[in-house]
């Protein structure tokens, strides 16, 4: 399984809710992509870049508190706004 973070390259791609970083596990980029934008709800990400995680990735910091699927049992499953993620 290969791990990607999506996240908006362009100002126009960005969510309304603030969303802008998804970390997502998949085969391939592409059911990565799709595991995250199931998660997050429309719109998609179709339009995010993706980044690989593996060695020699740069590092990265990321405002606000993470936020995971309803019922997981590593990431807090709140948004600011007190909602459930899709998923």
């Amino acid at each position: 399984m290969a791990v990607f973070i999506f996240h908006p390259a362009n100002h126009a791609d960005r969510r309304a809710d603030g969303i802008g970083f998804v970390l997502a596990e998949g085969a391939d980029e592409e059911a990565a992509r799709a595991s995250a934008a199931a998660m997050i709800g429309a719109p998609g990400i179709g339009a995010w870049s993706a980044v690989p995680v593996g060695a020699g990735i740069d590092p990265v910091a990321v405002q606000g508190l993470p936020v995971g699927k309803s019922g997981n049992a590593t990431w807090p499953d709140r948004t600011r706004a007190n909602r459930a993620l899709s998923a």
